[in-house]
């Protein structure tokens, strides 16, 4: 899933939540209510000027829009087993660039 994906399912459901219509969300930030309908349909993406108001609107911080788990939707996808096995993937990794680094050193020394 893109940042911009995450960052439009995450903007329609605080929006929703808050209870707020597109429209209404618009006035609060004083924008026109189609911006609001082209960010959550991926058409246009906000300026950091826009994403500080969205949030201030919303009453979540900033970077709760970006949150790849942040809203329930997105919890709903997370898989425990792939979460699992990317984690051990990726501490393999690091101990085996650990291990080799450490070889290196006592060859070298």
């Amino acid at each position: 899933m893109t940042i911009r994906e995450i960052f439009k399912r995450n903007l329609k459901y605080y929006r929703k939540k808050r209870g707020f219509t597109q429209e209404q969300l618009a006035e609060l930030i004083n924008c026109n209510p189609k911006y609001i309908s082209e960010i959550e349909s991926r058409n246009k993406f906000p300026s950091a000027e826009v994403i500080d108001a969205l949030a201030l609107a919303l009453e979540i911080p900033a970077s709760q829009l970006f949150a790849d788990k942040g809203s329930p939707e997105n919890i709903a996808a997370f898989d425990p087993q792939q979460f699992t096995q990317e984690l051990v993937s990726g501490l393999h990794q690091l101990i085996r660039q650990d291990v080799l680094s450490f070889l290196e050193r006592r060859l070298d020394g």
